[in-house]
């Protein structure tokens, strides 16, 4: 598996498994778990859970948002500098058993809100993203090392003159019995990954 794919594959069984923790036990998810940038803090009070009977879970969350000048963001106008911002973000989880011993387990991300750059000009952002996984391939088997893995991806930051910083792929792997069978990457995720880098999230009450 790519670089790319670990850390989609790491970052999301952790929010799943967080998710997972607050949900059942009333305890919230510390804010690392749930942060795609640093600078959180430790044991961040709980956003609201919505535990429905789909079996979705819900939390919300206020950003902080940082862009980073060129070069580090190859995307980013030379002119503009750091796009500093702010926003909210939900994040929807839902686990689902096939009855068979596998599970399907999706996730969307909504994010959206404004920024500024070093000169003052107004800035919008948006962010969506879709993970779906399902542990347990083909049906009925319920090895850790059988898992298939499709997540889109979708940043965007628009400027006062039309400019535009985009970060959008699809990426796609499947996994049987330890063995990497598909692997497919598409968009321009992996060489702008440090444009979406800067994300803090703040749980909401």
């Amino acid at each position: 598996m790519t670089r790319v794919g670990e850390h989609t594959r790491l970052w999301f069984f952790t929010v799943v498994c967080g998710l997972a923790v607050a949900s059942c036990s009333g305890q919230s998810p510390t804010s690392p778990a749930l942060s795609r940038g640093s600078g959180a803090g430790d044991a961040a009070p709980a956003s609201r859970v919505l535990q429905a009977n789909t079996g979705a879970i819900q939390l919300n969350f206020s950003v902080d948002l940082t862009v980073p000048a060129y070069p580090t963001c190859g995307l980013t106008p030379p002119s503009a500098g750091v796009l500093t911002g702010t926003g909210v973000l939900t994040i929807v989880v839902r686990i689902v058993s096939d009855g068979s011993g596998g599970s399907h387990l999706s996730a969307t991300i909504h994010g959206h809100g404004t920024a500024v750059d070093q000169n003052g000009g107004q800035w919008v952002w948006t962010d969506t993203d879709l993970n779906n996984e399902v542990v347990g391939l083909p049906t009925g088997n319920t090895s850790s090392n059988a898992f298939s893995e499709t997540r889109t991806e979708g940043f965007k930051v628009i400027g006062p003159h039309g400019e535009q910083i985009k970060v959008i792929g699809t990426f796609h792997t499947t996994i049987v019995n330890g063995q990497t069978v598909v692997e497919v990457e598409h968009g321009n995720h992996e060489e702008n990954e440090a444009c979406e880098s800067g994300f803090v999230l703040t749980p909401l009450p």
